[in-house]
């Protein structure tokens, strides 16, 4: 219990009182002659002057010496780990090694009722194009070139009293509208769903049932763990995402169940609106789970699957289907070397859909209709130099034919639901990509993140921003769906024929690019 530091020192002042009326008096004792007892056991849990006070032996006076034959005082044993959490889940090891987990150890903004979390983003990127409009697409990480740009800024936490559960973090700067624009349900009806989320990364209420080692339930809008990595920068190893996990859900919206049966094991049952959706598509919801495993505190595995969703704008026949694998291994810990721990992580994706004019595979042959499916593979390693730097290097391949996973270019203000027609998103339509990254960072502490990484990615078709960009003469018209003439003005069609905008000089088209290359210098603070 802390000592209360007035009533010490009135305790000390009586005692040096008596201590000089003994004197006085000629009074000797035994028990005058010997320092008082030590109150160590609780000068840990006071601040540094107190300590010293409780803890020093009184000094001994003229008439009462020293004792030379008093006993040393023995040295205090040394204190022993707290013990390991084996009730909590994953509280077993520390994690905080993995791509995708927070590397922090501290959370100074803990509480009884409320643990706060507040994240901020920022990045500056260079890319070699140089695009005249800053503008860089097939992104959610870094969507503006030549500019310091506030990516994220989260404000927020976690709710707890008693099994209540509760979630919100704010989602400000350009990945509020970086990653909505991507979702096309919001428009199956009214009320924008997409404006009422957009701020907003997570949000959820929930339920504690104490059965195991726990049981959540939980609904509103949470993270997916689709493609292995983080939302938020600060968790990852690399700034930008490979295209596993730039062209896979985010985020879902609907209900979830965590089951931890041990401590080493959770089981997460989902029933969602859709695919990366606010709102559902068409008549039916998407079903799906994630199984979530770490043996040892060297090794994680997650699979995931998502199934029976219907999650095609005005085409309701049309069910989709995904498999996500990921595995992370640490496999060098040393901590006296000087490259003190290694470790690597993988990512295999599988999915397709079929009905509504489209199958999984074989499509186009024998009178079929053509296939559409996502095939995605990832891999990155990372090499730890004490606690204050790191180097990595990876990337991923991936093949979409139909391209309903792609993100589409932000030509003349497109989105997920306008469509363009200058990058159709159609069956039978390639694409192919690549991407490869190499990063260092440096920690200045467990909190702060600064972040250099060079990237090159590559496609079959043009997709990347080129010298010209894709904003119109005299910027957007508004009719991101239709061709735009050269002088700015909307075509009013997406199918192009002979004299269109014949009086207008011609049609504009964006200058879009087979490669990319860019440089991201990155700082990221979470607390």
């Amino acid at each position: 219990m802390r000592t209360n530091r007035r009533t010490k020192g009135r305790g000390v002042l009586i005692a040096g009182l008596l201590a000089g009326l003994a004197g006085s008096v000629g009074l000797q004792t035994a028990k005058a002659q010997q320092a008082p007892e030590s109150t160590s056991t609780t000068a840990s849990k006071t601040d540094p002057s107190e300590a010293a006070a409780t803890t020093s032996p009184a000094a001994p006076t003229p008439d009462a010496p020293a004792d030379p034959q008093a006993p040393a005082t023995a040295a205090a044993p040394p204190a022993t780990p707290p013990p390991v959490d084996l009730d909590t889940p994953f509280a077993f090891a520390d994690f905080t090694w993995m791509l995708s987990n927070p590397r922090n150890h501290d959370e100074v903004l803990d509480g009884k009722y409320f643990s706060g979390e507040f994240r901020v983003d920022t990045n500056y990127i260079y890319d070699y194009q140089k695009p005249t409009d800053h503008t860089l697409d097939e992104t959610t990480e870094g969507e503006r070139t030549g500019e310091f740009v506030i990516q994220a800024l989260g404000v927020g936490g976690d709710f707890h009293a008693g099994n209540m559960q509760g979630r919100i973090l704010t989602q400000f700067g350009a990945v509020s509208t970086a990653v909505p624009r991507n979702d096309a349900s919001y428009s199956q009806g009214q009320w924008d769903l997409a404006d009422a989320y957009r701020y907003l990364t997570e949000m959820y209420g929930g339920w504690h049932i104490n059965y195991k080692h726990g049981l959540n339930i939980q609904v509103g809008d949470f993270l997916s763990f689709i493609g292995l990595f983080s939302y938020y920068s600060f968790d990852n190893w690399m700034y930008q995402p490979s295209y596993v996990s730039s062209n896979t859900p985010w985020f879902f919206t609907g209900m979830r169940a965590q089951f931890f049966p041990t401590n080493k094991l959770k089981i997460e049952p989902w029933l969602i609106n859709g695919w990366q959706t606010y709102a559902k598509y068409n008549g039916r919801e998407g079903v799906g789970g994630q199984i979530l495993w770490r043996p040892t505190g060297n090794l994680d595995f997650v699979w995931n699957t998502y199934t029976l969703g219907r999650d095609t704008l005005y085409n309701p026949y049309r069910s989709r289907y995904h498999a996500d694998w990921s595995q992370e291994w640490k496999y060098y810990e040393n901590p006296s070397k000087t490259m003190n721990r290694m470790a690597m992580t993988a990512t295999e994706d599988f999915g397709c859909e079929t009905g509504g004019g489209v199958v999984c595979t074989h499509g186009g042959v024998n009178g079929r209709p053509p296939a559409q499916n996502f095939t995605g593979i990832m891999a990155y390693n990372r090499w730890w130099f004490g606690e204050k730097f790191a180097f990595e290097v990876g990337g991923g391949v991936v093949n979409n034919p139909g391209r309903y996973l792609a993100l589409l270019p932000p030509i003349d203000g497109a989105n997920a639901t306008s469509g363009t027609p200058y990058f159709p998103e159609a069956p039978g339509l390639p694409f192919k990509g690549y991407d490869f990254q190499v990063g260092f960072d440096y920690f200045p502490s467990q909190w702060v993140t600064w972040h250099v990484e060079w990237t090159q990615r590559g496609s079959d078709v043009p997709l990347f921003a080129g010298p010209g960009g894709m904003t119109p003469p005299g910027g957007n018209n508004g009719l991101p769906q239709y061709y735009t003439c050269n002088d700015g003005t909307s075509a009013g069609t997406a199918t192009l024929s002979k004299g269109l905008c014949g009086n207008d000089g011609g049609v504009w088209y964006p200058d879009l690019v087979k490669q990319e290359r860019r440089w991201i210098f990155a700082l990221m603070v979470k607390l």
